[in-house]
């Protein structure tokens, strides 16, 4: 988990900006569809305007379709090719193994926040919601209610001040009928 991200090592003063400055989702709806790279995920986006930079910025929302895990990322192309800022609903525990952390405090368990120190480290990290068991829960198992802590935590909303809806794009499924059915004699009791 330690790997130095070079690209916002060194351009840590656009990451920082990218972060705490105002961002407009231009969705108001992201619509969740198979993932083309991974049969097991559901994935939507929409595009970001941010307040000051003039930058490609993506709003993307990845979802199981086993169970309730998620997550939230923000992308900007010309500073990184990983996210920038990440949510992860569930998953392992990430380790903080750096000296100024107290050992006892190293292992961030999910669901948590993603993002970088000065350095370029990443850093996994709980804000006070999610520091709290029963709102975190609450939290992991319903994806808009995710988002909505994502988009404060970035400092992401919709123009309107509100948070983007998620919604699964339910797959069409074909009926044909084969052959008409006779209900005359069936009991329905």
């Amino acid at each position: 988990m330690n790997r130095t991200n070079k690209d916002i090592r060194d351009q840590f003063d656009f990451f920082r900006e990218l972060i705490t400055v105002d961002k407009i989702v231009l969705s108001k709806t992201i619509h969740l569809e198979p993932k083309k790279s991974n049969a097991k995920w559901l994935t939507g986006q929409s595009s970001v305007q941010h307040e000051t930079i003039n930058e490609e910025i993506s709003f993307t929302v990845e979802r199981s379709k086993r169970d309730s895990k998620y997550g939230v990322k923000l992308r900007c192309p010309s500073l990184t090719g990983e996210p920038f800022f990440r949510f992860d609903s569930d998953g392992p525990a990430h380790r903080n193994d750096f000296p100024e952390i107290p050992l006892e405090e190293q292992s961030v368990t999910t669901p948590h926040f993603n993002s970088y120190k000065e350095d370029g480290k990443p850093i996994a990290y709980k804000n006070e919601t999610l520091k709290n068991e029963k709102e975190a829960q609450i939290i992991a198992e319903d994806v808009n209610f995710g988002v909505s802590l994502f988009c404060m935590e970035s400092n992401t909303k919709l123009s309107t001040g509100d948070f983007p809806s998620i919604i699964d794009k339910a797959p069409e499924f074909a009926f044909t009928a084969v052959q008409n059915i006779n209900f005359d004699n069936i009991s329905f009791e």
